[in-house]
């Protein structure tokens, strides 16, 4: 199917749109319409779990053509309304003002710490052919990646090591609220598993990567002392079994823990006086904790209390406008149990709202990527401002 657009329509540098349609064809072509126009460096969607991915994908590829594609199934999405379920969000950007390189990593139980350098320098230089001298100020990375593939960190940290200084963010693709087995990311015209997509974007757009979270670090330290992060389980912390020993830190008794009580107590590391959340998934019947991240034997961990989410975002989104002023594009991967504590708070559509009147669209995540680092319990993205007019 050759793309439409409408000769009225101004061509713009950044399209955002959002469907609710059931639907997967009807679906498609809604957001199609919302965010093509000739001349595309990429356009990137994120779809409830709740399509058919075939036909979904199939339907994508016959609006979008050759335009460079690509996304992942989600939590939950964010659009232009908020935080919603069972939709269709995307964004585009114009090759008249982006520059893009896309690289997709197939295979990540094989990917070797190694392989980042080889992927940046290929990349770097595509974007290089394009005209462009990418560095920290000009351009960003951003990762999509599959949320069950336990290779998050080694990814993360060996793109990032080879980018340098140039920064990136990114989320990993979610099936649902509850811990699903099957995400999936977007590209090449199909949906796939085990596999990630990384893109550089250049521009001379003001933009900002950002991290943000709505917690306050306590003096309260823990130890790992028994871990398999290979698996990311942790069987003892301070020399206890880890529920145990997690339940009396947070005064909470063991055979309450659940989903809500490790969102509302997280624990994590501190680097550079920074707070790093590191979510608690679920509790195993021997007592051992598995995580959102790999942690390892003799990490020490701290508490932290949950301060207002409202006004944590609010403030951060602020800083932001004063970076780039307001954005036209603010690309947001937000972590599913942000969005359970919300709920449980009654504030998901403050949050939504305030994001929405900032240009977001993004995901909630099974996990968040902020520069050479694999988080939870964080909300990380990019926000993108209007170009300067000389």
């Amino acid at each position: 199917m050759m793309p439409l657009v409408e000769a009225s329509r101004t061509p713009r540098s950044i399209l955002r749109g959002m469907s609710a349609q059931r639907d997967p064809e009807r679906a498609a072509a809604e957001l199609f319409e919302q965010i093509w126009q000739p001349g595309l460096a990429l356009a990137v969607v994120f779809c409830s779990p709740g399509y058919d991915r075939e036909r979904l994908a199939r339907a994508l590829r016959e609006r979008f053509g050759a335009t460079p594609l690509i996304g992942c199934t989600t939590a939950a999405e964010i659009g232009p309304l908020g935080y919603s379920t069972g939709t269709l969000t995307g964004f585009s950007l114009s090759s008249r003002e982006f520059s893009v390189s896309v690289h997709v990593i197939d295979h990540l139980q094989g990917y070797r710490s190694t392989d980042g350098q080889a992927i940046v320098d290929g990349m770097l230089g595509e974007l290089s052919a394009q005209g462009v001298m990418p560095s920290r100020d000009n351009t960003f990375g951003m990762l999509l990646i599959d949320g069950n593939c336990q290779r998050e960190e080694r990814v993360a940290h060996s793109l990032h090591t080879a980018l340098g200084d140039i920064e990136l963010f990114g989320g990993s693709a979610g099936d649902g609220l509850e811990v699903g087995k099957n995400p999936y990311v977007l590209h090449g015209g199909g949906f796939h598993r085990d596999r990630a997509v990384f893109v550089l974007v250049s521009t001379a757009h003001p933009f900002v990567v950002f991290k943000t979270d709505s917690f306050l670090p306590t003096p309260t330290r823990m130890v790992i002392t028994e871990a398999r992060p290979e698996e990311r389980k942790v069987l003892e912390i301070n020399g206890e079994r880890a529920a145990l020993e997690y339940a009396r830190q947070v005064g909470i008794a063991v055979e309450q823990l659940d989903i809500t009580v490790f969102a509302r107590h997280p624990i994590g590391v501190m680097r550079g006086g920074e707070f790093y959340p590191r979510t608690i998934v679920w509790i195993e019947d021997d007592l051992s904790l598995t995580f959102g991240c790999a942690i390892d034997a003799g990490v020490v961990l701290a508490t932290a209390q949950p301060t207002d989410p409202i006004q944590a975002l609010s403030q951060r989104l602020d800083a932001l406008r004063q970076r780039v002023g307001t954005p036209e594009l603010l690309i947001a991967c937000d972590c599913m149990c942000r969005y359970h504590a919300m709920e449980d708070q009654g504030v998901t559509g403050q949050a939504g709202e305030l994001l929405a009147a900032h240009g977001a669209v993004g995901f909630s995540t099974y996990g968040e990527q902020y520069n050479s680092m694999h988080i939870n319990q964080a909300l990380t993205g990019v926000a993108i401002g209007r170009k300067a007019v000389l």
